[in-house]
């Protein structure tokens, strides 16, 4: 009676051990899930903020180009005409020809 007690008691005990170990590996198993959603989450806000950030840098440089357009062309007064050495006539876009 004493022993029947008693393996009682332990298989009591190892099916709590069981399913505590089983509750443990879910609630690991649920963690796990959570972190790789929190890590895709992360990542996507990451990659949000990179994308603005090019989209910034490409209206800067754009701007920064259209700046430098029109200040070229606000020092651009001189047509062009022939080369001072060569006679090569620049607004043509080649060399002078003899008539």
């Amino acid at each position: 009676m004493k022993n029947a007690k008693n393996v009682w008691l332990a298989a009591t005990a190892a099916i709590g051990l069981a399913s505590c170990s089983e509750q443990t590996q879910n609630n690991a198993q649920l963690a796990a899930e959570r972190a790789g959603d929190d890590i895709e989450a992360n990542a996507d806000v990451v990659g949000e903020v990179i994308e603005e950030g090019a989209i910034d840098a490409a209206d800067a440089v754009s701007k920064g180009a259209a700046n430098l357009r029109d200040n070229l062309e606000a020092g651009d007064t001189e047509e062009p005409g022939p080369a001072p050495l060569m006679g090569d006539d620049l607004s043509q876009g080649g060399p002078a020809t003899a008539d």
